[in-house]
């Protein structure tokens, strides 16, 4: 009966692992789309037969499903979310053919609801963080595993390791890029230009044409109004404190990122994924400056 009450132990490194998972759904879907789209989405059909891509994703999912089923290694765990997210970007890819009665893999919402659901995940492993911390019992036990077996970054695939070496070079590019001098302060200007342009071209104080244009969704409409009345909120808070300021900042792209590109990548289908882009460069320089603020803020109490 007391191995019954006994708790499910987390790992610690669910983060790192949920966070791969992700980034390999989302690049290994454009990069499939990008790949179908420049060679004219070729079929591998051998006589009647036709296997399509999603088929393929299963057989990743599966092969990540065998990994966790077979390992307790931290590593192999890593590499099954490795290989489990491409699994889950070849198959989330199709879903314009099983949502649609004449399986139509360019059914135009489709990227939207791909977009939704990946937002869904992201929001619903963030969650999985900020629950509860583990208890003592269980870091403990990740560590006696992690003593016995190694740890998450012990080398299981060479597909792994230069996924580490773009990952960190990239990480340090772009902390390099926004501490350079000038580079938040210049962002935040074109920012806060853009969205004001943006509002002001809704209550037809610009040329319409500006960077709304007339067939635009109503609701990616809607979505950067707000997104521009909160930045106006952050412009009239900037005398009293740049992070207030700043926390409206970050609202209104949040409210970007999680309300109006949907409706653009509906509009737009994948071409939405530069705005999408430059939406979290914003956010990254706002992040990073809240950041920095808040540091500074305990070294002075």
């Amino acid at each position: 009966m007391k191995n019954r009450n006994r708790l499910l132990v987390r790992d610690t490194d669910t983060g790192l692992f949920l966070e791969l998972f992700l980034v390999m759904a989302v690049t290994t879907m454009l990069v499939n789309r990008a790949f179908l789209a420049l060679t004219g989405y070729p079929q591998l059909s051998p006589g009647n037969l036709h296997i399509a891509h999603m088929l393929w994703g299963g057989l990743l999912m599966f092969i990540a499903i065998v990994l966790l089923l077979r390992y307790w290694n931290p590593s192999m765990r890593r590499l099954a979310a490795f290989v489990g997210g491409m699994g889950f970007g070849l198959f989330i890819d199709e879903l314009g053919k099983f949502i649609t009665n004449n399986n139509d893999y360019f059914y135009k919402p489709t990227i939207a609801v791909i977009y939704v659901i990946f937002i869904l995940i992201y929001l619903t492993f963030k969650s999985f963080a900020e629950v509860s911390e583990l208890s003592e019992a269980e870091l403990q036990a990740n560590k006696l595993l992690r003593q016995e077996l190694g740890n998450t970054l012990d080398v299981s695939s060479r597909a792994l390791v230069l996924y580490d070496n773009i990952r960190r070079k990239f990480e340090q590019v772009f902390d390099r890029v926004l501490k350079a001098r000038g580079i938040i302060p210049g962002l935040m200007v074109i920012f806060v230009v853009i969205n004001l342009v943006q509002l002001g071209s809704v209550f037809g104080l610009f040329s319409k044409h500006t960077f709304l244009t007339e067939s635009s969704s109503r609701f990616a409409v809607i979505g950067a109004m707000l997104s521009g009345v909160l930045v106006f909120f952050g412009v009239l808070t900037l005398h009293k404190s740049l992070p207030a300021a700043f926390l409206w900042f970050k609202r209104a792209v949040l409210i970007s990122i999680f309300i109006t590109q949907i409706f653009l990548f509906y509009h737009s289908q994948l071409t939405a994924i530069w705005g999408l882009g430059v939406d979290l460069l914003f956010y990254s320089a706002i992040e990073t400056s809240l950041h920095n603020w808040h540091k500074k803020s305990i070294k002075l109490d």
